[in-house]
């Protein structure tokens, strides 16, 4: 049976070379202008890594869909397995299975474009003019790749995770606060790219009491494999989020 390591070395070499294509058919991340966000965008804000199966890009809607387009590039693989466009939004999901061994790990490629929205019709933000403007680009390593790839500004990204709020979201929030704090003007920024702003404090409210529970910093540990996150940590994030709602 393959090892857990080997299994996830081997989904962030599926990513890798799928992120490899994309460089490729959109000239860099530029035509459409792909910004990473999730798992990997985390990358450009703290000095941890953490595995995730999923690569996540958004990109702002104008004339037409652009997912036409990115969906073309897959879809001779067979590989989409999700595609929908609203009015304001579209998605789209591509899969691929990695075999490691007898058994298959699964990597997926998401695309947003507009809006960037969670399990419920209120968690959304949208993709504006600013959000695209405020990005910026670094070097980001994946697997023994490294790619100059756009990311949003930490105020946008920390909103993003914020509006989300996942338990892996969570984990990563206490993370970009305690290395960075919260940014100026965030609920300023707030009001600009959420529609639903009560959602914001709503979030806070509830990721407080998973942060402050004891458990937290096991967790928070198990996913970033280092012991770096104390107790003191713990309390200067709740500190800050505590501000904030």
């Amino acid at each position: 049976m393959p090892k857990y390591i080997d299994m996830m070395r081997a989904r962030e070499e599926e990513i890798a070379r799928l992120i490899e294509l994309i460089s490729k058919k959109s000239n860099g991340f530029e035509e459409p202008k792909l910004i990473l966000i999730g798992g990997y965008a985390l990358r450009a804000f703290v000095p941890f890594t953490r595995s995730t199966r999923d690569c996540d890009f958004v990109l702002q809607k104008r004339n037409g869909w652009h997912l036409d387009e990115i969906r073309g590039w897959f879809d001779e693989d067979g590989a989409i397995e999700a595609f929908e466009k609203k009015e304001q939004s579209g998605f789209l999901r591509c899969i691929k299975l990695v075999k490691v061994g007898r058994r298959s790990v699964r990597a997926s490629l998401d695309f947003m474009e507009g809006e960037v929205t969670g399990r419920d019709e209120r968690d959304r933000a949208i993709i504006a003019d600013s959000f695209v403007s405020n990005s910026w680009k670094i070097g980001i390593k994946i697997a023994d790749t490294k790619f100059d790839v756009n990311v949003p500004s930490y105020a946008d990204y920390l909103i993003l995770k914020m509006v989300s709020a996942r338990s892996s979201d969570v984990r990563d929030i206490a993370t970009m606060v305690w290395k960075n704090g919260i940014p100026l003007g965030i609920k300023k920024r707030v009001g600009e790219i959420v529609p639903y702003q009560e959602v914001f404090i709503e979030k806070i409210r509830f990721m407080l009491p998973l942060i402050s529970d004891k458990r937290f910093l096991h967790s928070w540990r198990g996913t970033f494999a280092t012991l770096e996150f104390d107790e003191k940590a713990k309390s200067t994030v709740i500190d800050e989020l505590k501000k904030l709602a």
